[in-house]
């Protein structure tokens, strides 16, 4: 199996060398072979040699292990989405290191304390950021939505009164006020919303 990373948090994993080097960069099938001619040459002998320029990623094989397996107990620090692909929050070190304490089924130490032994290990810190990420994706969803559901009430043909108007403006205001005037909100179930049933 073959991965890439950058700077020993992984990238790319595939059963193939080429593969994994297309994904990294970003190609399809037909750039990935279009580059490769254009960085092929022949030695004296006729054989193709093929000179990699510097990347900013570094593929190697993992033989000493069973990745996918390694993987699979890592599935909570990987995310994959239609649009961004597959994102992975899992560090790589080039030895064997122990890595991860298993824990037993309540959660707590065996003892005498037992480890996965292998190249991976979770990263707490991306897999944080990510979870942060999605879930202001959707503070920000329903605060758009909100904000649509209520553009009509400030069109110059609104039905609103003066007062309404105004006070749906507040109404407004504070919803796109929440990524500033709650930020420190970790989860959707955070996000007070403002009200707009007395209006």
């Amino acid at each position: 199996m073959y991965i890439s990373h950058k700077a020993n948090v992984l990238q790319y994993i595939h059963e193939t060398e080429w593969q994994c080097r297309r994904n990294s960069k970003g190609q399809n099938k037909s750039e990935y072979w279009t580059w490769i001619a254009s960085i092929t040459t022949q030695d004296d002998d006729g054989n193709d040699v093929i000179t990699y320029p510097s990347e900013d990623f570094t593929i190697v094989e993992c033989t000493d292990e069973d990745v996918s397996a390694r993987l699979a107990q890592l599935s909570d620090y990987q995310s994959s989405s239609p649009e961004t692909g597959t994102t992975y929050n899992i560090k790589w070190s080039k030895n064997k290191v122990n890595c991860e304490e298993v824990l037993d089924n309540d959660g707590k130490s065996q003892s005498p304390k037992v480890y996965v032994k292998s190249h991976f290990k979770g990263d707490n810190t991306a897999k944080d950021a990510r979870l942060l990420a999605d879930e202001w994706t959707r503070i920000r969803a329903e605060r758009d939505r909100l904000l649509a559901e209520t553009d009509w009430t400030q069109n110059n043909d609104s039905p609103c009164t003066a007062i309404d108007k105004s006070q749906w403006k507040t109404y407004r205001q504070e919803l796109r006020d929440i990524p500033k005037e709650q930020s420190s909100a970790k989860k959707y179930t955070d996000i007070t919303w403002p009200s707009s049933e007395n209006i």
